[in-house]
């Protein structure tokens, strides 16, 4: 048994690190079929937090001495993949803001027209990075489901047990969260 912590608890951050990945893209798949820029930016906050824990899990197996060179490329895959939802989640923010009749930009240029025009520019910036960050999640799954094979099948039979036992208890908590963000568009 290793002394690293960092290796004793892989198959654990191994784990956490899928189940919130694939929850995050599962959301993010969703935010096109939303009209509602109250659900959209509501399930895009929702994808950004799990990308984000996503990636603190990745830094840890990073961390350990088991770590492989995929799982490297894979942490540096999910800072793209925060970033881009960052971006989503700040453009449906100021489109909300600009939206809103007494919004503080409409205030500020006293302007309802360049509110109006900015709400629109917002929502199509929002738009085209929800595009590109689908592109990119369409693309990952291939090397995504290699990286966990390789790891699973890497792992003793006692890690991969514990690996198992930990995605199960994630998903089962996550699993109440995302489908009541799927249903009523608002993130728990």
């Amino acid at each position: 048994m290793s002394d690293n912590a960092f290796d004793l608890n892989r198959p654990v951050h191994l784990a956490r690190r899928d189940v919130f990945y694939e929850q995050a893209g599962e959301l993010i798949k969703e935010l096109s079929a939303r009209k509602n820029p109250d659900e959209k930016k509501e399930i895009a906050e929702k994808a950004l937090f799990f990308f984000h824990e996503a990636r603190q899990h990745a830094r840890a197996v990073g961390r350990s001495g088991k770590k492989s060179a995929g799982d490297l490329l894979f942490l540096d895959f999910l800072d793209t993949a925060v970033d881009n939802t960052q971006s989503i989640t700040r453009m449906l923010r100021r489109q909300q803001a600009a939206s809103t009749e007494e919004g503080p930009l409409g205030r500020f240029l006293e302007s309802t027209e360049i509110s109006t025009k900015m709400a629109a520019h917002y929502r199509r910036c929002a738009a085209h990075a929800l595009k590109g960050l689908l592109l990119v999640l369409q693309h990952a799954d291939k090397p995504y489901e290699q990286l966990r094979e390789t790891a699973l099948t890497q792992m003793s039979t006692g890690n991969r047990t514990r690996y198992e036992k930990a995605r199960s208890h994630l998903s089962d908590r996550l699993k109440d969260q995302v489908t009541c963000a799927r249903t009523s568009g608002s993130a728990p």
